[in-house]
């Protein structure tokens, strides 16, 4: 019997120095967290990206936001191996 997969979240940032920022600052506030290679098809903008649990997004949101650190895009992961944009 196949495990159901926990709904992640990935996060795009503007830059490198941005997303290791925020990195930074979601390892601080206990986030679990990993940093991931930008699947291609979502952004050219920087090589890496945040791929969080959705279930930690608000938290996520708000620690990024108390540090001044917002994401350019959000995605869903999705099933099949697709991403869906989606509100952060």
């Amino acid at each position: 019997m196949a495990r159901a997969a926990t709904p992640e979240m990935i996060l795009v940032f503007r830059g490198t120095h941005q997303v290791l920022s925020a990195e930074k600052q979601l390892r601080k506030g206990g986030v679990p967290m990993r940093l991931i290679p930008v699947p291609r098809h979502l952004t050219s903008e920087c090589g890496l990206a945040i791929r969080i649990p959705l279930a930690e997004r608000d938290r996520a949101r708000e620690i990024l936001s108390a540090s001044r650190l917002s994401p350019l895009s959000a995605h869903l992961s999705l099933g099949d191996g697709g991403y869906d944009l989606t509100p952060f």
